[in-house]
């Protein structure tokens, strides 16, 4: 959950109407952003330790997947480079 100083009115706070039609104001948990892979722009599929706040807690080799390009581009994207690669030589 983030700071509270982070949980702004426009943020935090969400109106919702109920099936009964009541308005009830419900507060809405903010987590870190999942990775995104910067040739694609598809959703990371990253460890578990690198999802809602256990980043502080758990080391750098832990938040990325062991693979060339771990964190930073997904298998796919990864893939059609090293293909690409070899076709031009």
């Amino acid at each position: 959950m983030p700071r509270p100083g982070e949980l702004t009115r426009g943020r935090a706070n969400r109106t919702i109407r109920t099936p009964g039609g009541r308005r009830v104001v419900h507060r809405r948990k903010i987590y870190n952003a999942s990775g995104k892979c910067s040739l694609t722009g598809k959703k990371m599929q990253l460890p578990k330790e690198a999802k809602h706040r256990k980043t502080s807690r758990s080391s750098r080799s832990a938040k990325r997947p062991n693979r060339p390009y771990g964190g930073y581009a997904t298998p796919s994207a990864v893939r059609r480079g090293i293909i690409r690669k070899a076709r031009e030589q």
